[in-house]
């Protein structure tokens, strides 16, 4: 059968489309003739407080805008409060202690400092990098791995991937791990299609609101009811 709302082809069976996402609904087979094949399906109601399927609009919200704009600040000001730290506390260190001369805390401290701001400056180049996808979750799965901890030791820890596929043909794993924020994990399921936005806290839109679980906030990451219209916590729009 066709999808009512991009005129792809699906399975007879789908009860969504794999193309755009959008949901459909089989109509019910006539009395004593059996169901049509030409008879296309009906896109299901959505229930109160939440916008049929489609990405959200408010993506230039000036709301959303200036909330963007806040968090940007807030970086760049922890950013230079904690790039120095650790010179200034080697050079602490040396004054009150007779185990490190000053010269030798200045060079480990600055040293361990401009590690501080390759990482600040590697991260920033790579979020301006990253770009914005359209993909449909492929495929969900966990497995047992190992990190080293600070002591070299190995740690057993869980990892998350979400298999996806971009609307321009390549596969993507999104992979998390025990102990950090599940986003893709926990939000998406398998079928599920999304938009990415690598500007928000929350980079993960549905395309069928209906079928997310909750909505983050894209400012701060606050766990909203879908039918919200804006976050509890810091009162930014919601995309809807």
């Amino acid at each position: 059968m066709l999808c009512p709302n991009c005129k792809n082809q699906i399975s007879d069976t789908a009860s969504f489309c794999t193309f755009c996402g959008t949901a459909v609904q089989h109509a019910p087979a006539s009395a004593g003739t059996g169901a049509s094949q030409d008879q296309p399906p009906m896109q299901t109601q959505m229930p109160a407080g939440i916008p049929a399927p489609g990405f959200s609009e408010r993506l230039n919200d000036p709301e959303i805008l200036a909330a963007m704009k806040r968090n940007s600040r807030a970086a760049g000001i922890f950013g230079i409060v904690i790039i120095p730290m650790p010179l200034i506390g080697f050079l602490i260190y040396s004054r009150f202690s007779e185990k490190m001369e000053f010269s030798e805390a200045l060079k480990i401290g600055a040293i361990v400092s401009g590690v501080f701001l390759l990482f600040a400056l590697f991260s920033a180049a790579k979020r301006r990098m990253t770009k914005s996808y359209d993909a449909v979750v492929t495929d969900k799965r966990t497995r047992t791995t190992y990190r080293h901890t600070n002591s070299d030791d190995k740690e057993m820890i869980t990892e998350y991937t979400t298999v996806v596929r971009t609307d321009s043909g390549k596969t993507r794993k999104i992979v998390e791990y025990e102990g950090s924020p599940l986003q893709a994990f926990d939000y998406l399921n398998i079928g599920d299609r999304f938009r990415f936005h690598p500007q928000f806290v929350f980079p993960y839109e549905h395309y069928d609101k209906s079928k997310a679980p909750y909505l983050c906030c894209v400012s701060c990451g606050r766990r909203n009811p879908v039918t919200a219209d804006r976050c509890e916590k810091c009162n930014v729009p919601l995309l809807k």
